[in-house]
């Protein structure tokens, strides 16, 4: 959360008394003249969660999502009058510069979704072997819209709600042999009670298998690890079920070897050939940020009439990297952005499990 400049202010279509403010990727709605174009504000961006104190300070109590007896209570995307307002702004009272982060002053902490129920197990925890790297940290394109290639030929996938999945071959230090991994987006599990994060063996083993031998014939280099990402969904995962209402499926989002992703062509043309399923493609070609904004609405691709819940943008041929600069001390951060829909993001009674 940080002080963050108004871009632009629209009028409300459907309400004389209230504007949009454009911050950043977002929009948000305002009471009209409460700002300028240029202000220095506070925007409290969804999914935050803010303390009692400052809630009643700026007057948001009611507007929050509180749980008993909580004494933080969370921000929720909402539609106004018909137009989707992502957060709210508060006052910069403390004068902060553009661009300074005012978590700390403010105590405001990211909602962290709640552990699965019961029919989502884990299985047993493992200790995790180094090479078996965790996913990407998606960002919100929203947050950082100056940074993605909009001139490049880009893929658009189809985010799935559902539980981020990893599993494949990593070299064992002691035996100088690959063993298969399972894992959680940020555990690894004994593979013989691993619960749900076990389905993409008990479904694809054979085709994983073939896939890992492919990439044993095919590369040169030492192979370190193998690692397919997806995400497991249906039946009592989350609220949306994909027409999965009886079972559980999944769906392959990226793959990586020796710790670096294969480009998107690359990875469809192998899951092709090993008969493994991808998430759905919604388009490909070149956007501008408004549209990718458009694309990420809509109905899912899968089987059911249901909403999606965004997209995911990535350049179709080739991976890069960010523009460095301040907002990416990582020279190494992947051009992979995530956009969520309005219509997911006010939803109401959803799951948000890890």
């Amino acid at each position: 959360m940080q002080a963050t400049k108004i871009e632009a202010i629209k009028p409300h279509p459907y309400a004389d008394r209230l504007e949009i403010a454009t911050i950043g990727g977002w929009d948000v709605i305002v009471g009209k003249n409460a700002h300028k174009a240029g202000d220095i504000v506070v925007h409290i961006q969804p999914d935050s969660m803010v303390p009692a104190l400052w809630a009643e300070r700026w007057g948001v109590t009611p507007y929050l999502t509180w749980k008993k007896n909580a004494t933080y209570g969370r921000v929720r995307a909402a539609r106004i009058r018909g137009i989707p307002s992502f957060g709210f702004t508060a006052p910069n009272c403390t004068n902060a510069p553009l661009g300074q982060d005012l978590s700390g002053y403010y105590d405001i902490q990211k909602y962290e979704p709640p552990p699965p129920p019961v029919g989502m197990q884990a299985g047993q925890m493992r200790n995790e072997n180094p090479l078996f790297h965790r996913y990407t940290d998606i960002q919100n394109l929203r947050n950082h819209k100056d940074h993605f290639c909009y001139g490049e030929p880009i893929v658009i996938t189809e985010k799935i709600h559902g539980t981020n999945s990893r599993v494949g071959w990593v070299r064992n230090k002691d035996t100088d042999m690959h063993e298969f991994v399972v894992g959680t987006h940020k555990t690894q599990r004994d593979y013989k009670d691993c619960g749900i994060y076990g389905l993409p063996a008990e479904k694809y083993g054979a085709n994983l298998a073939e896939l890992f031998d492919w990439f044993i014939e095919n590369t040169e280099e030492q192979i370190n690890s193998v690692i397919v990402f997806g995400e497991i969904f249906g039946a009592g995962v989350q609220d949306l079920h994909y027409g999965a209402k009886l079972e559980k499926d999944y769906r392959i989002f990226d793959i990586a070897l020796n710790g670096e992703y294969i480009n998107w062509r690359s990875l469809e043309y192998l899951c092709t050939m090993f008969g493994l399923p991808t998430v759905p493609v919604i388009t490909m070609g070149v956007f501008d940020f408004e549209q990718l904004l458009e694309e990420a609405q809509g109905s899912t691709k899968l089987n059911d009439d249901h909403i999606r819940e965004g997209i995911v943008v990535r350049p179709m041929v080739q991976e890069l990297t960010w523009q460095k600069g301040e907002l990416d001390p990582n020279p190494n951060r992947r051009m992979i952005f995530k956009v969520i829909s309005s219509d997911y993001l006010t939803r109401k009674d959803g799951t948000e499990y890890h």
